[in-house]
């Protein structure tokens, strides 16, 4: 499955004018005085970066990156790591060609499914899973956090983010966001339900943070200001639902209990 957003940006990885890395920045410092004062590649890796922290990430683990795009994730922890056992995975045939370019220091299985299949067949394999701005292509959310729930060994650990919007954003911006950046099969999911589709898979939810006001000051870097109407260009609705606080960024941190899982090693 081709994801048809990514098409212009694979041309530009291909011609080395973006990074590995395809989700919003991280700027801690927004709304300072002095404001942001590093790029937007810059701000992405402290993206990545704050998403690996709850992982606690030690060597000989087996760490899965569901949507892992370019790899630029797969990669900080590849340096990261003397010894790991890594796992890409996305739907998308032409992203994982352009991640597994190159050289890597550990083990990477590269896996072309859908996020609830990624551990079909498989039990308790995993010690840290990772999906960083991914879930809301996700059209089975449910079975995303059952096949987590499958994978990771007792004790193992997950963070995960996604964008949400808020109920009064029910607007004219929500719809050209959802076709650019489709497939976004279900715009009314909420926090609480995640949650609980992720308590109902067998997952303790340890906490969340919303990441939304820090991730503001890069789209500077992607489009100009918003104008008085609403456009049909989904940056810039994005932009619109940030900036009027209408639109979330929940990272979540669960862990598997010991009861999750079965006998089958992968």
């Amino acid at each position: 499955m081709n994801i048809s957003y990514f098409d212009s940006l694979i041309d530009a990885r291909r011609e080395g004018l973006v990074s590995a890395h395809v989700h919003l920045g991280l700027f801690p410092d927004a709304g300072s005085d002095a404001g942001p004062l590093e790029t937007l590649g810059a701000a992405q890796i402290r993206m990545a970066l704050h998403h690996l922290a709850p992982l606690d990430l030690t060597d000989g683990a087996s760490i899965v990156d569901i949507g892992c795009g370019f790899g630029g994730t797969l990669r900080l922890i590849d340096g990261q790591l003397g010894r790991a056992r890594l796992t890409g995975v996305n739907i998308d045939p032409r992203q994982i060609e352009l991640a597994r370019s190159g050289d890597w220091h550990n083990p990477v299985d590269w896996v072309l499914c859908d996020a609830a299949q990624f551990s079909s067949g498989c039990v308790q394999w995993a010690d840290r899973i990772l999906s960083l701005e991914a879930m809301f292509h996700f059209p089975d959310p449910s079975g995303f956090f059952v096949a987590c729930a499958q994978a990771l060994r007792p004790g193992g650990r997950m963070v995960a983010s996604t964008i949400l919007f808020a109920p009064e954003a029910r607007t004219a911006s929500v719809a050209p966001v959802c076709e650019g950046f489709g497939p976004w099969p279900h715009p009314d999911m909420t926090l609480a339900q995640l949650c609980a589709m992720a308590t109902d898979a067998g997952l303790s939810v340890l906490g969340s943070e919303n990441l939304a006001p820090m991730c503001l000051p890069g789209f500077d870097w992607m489009c100009p200001p918003c104008p008085p109407e609403v456009t049909d260009n989904p940056v810039t609705e994005l932009r619109r639902l940030f900036e009027a606080g209408q639109a979330s960024y929940p990272m979540i941190v669960l862990s598997a209990g010991s009861q999750a899982g079965g006998k089958t090693q992968k």
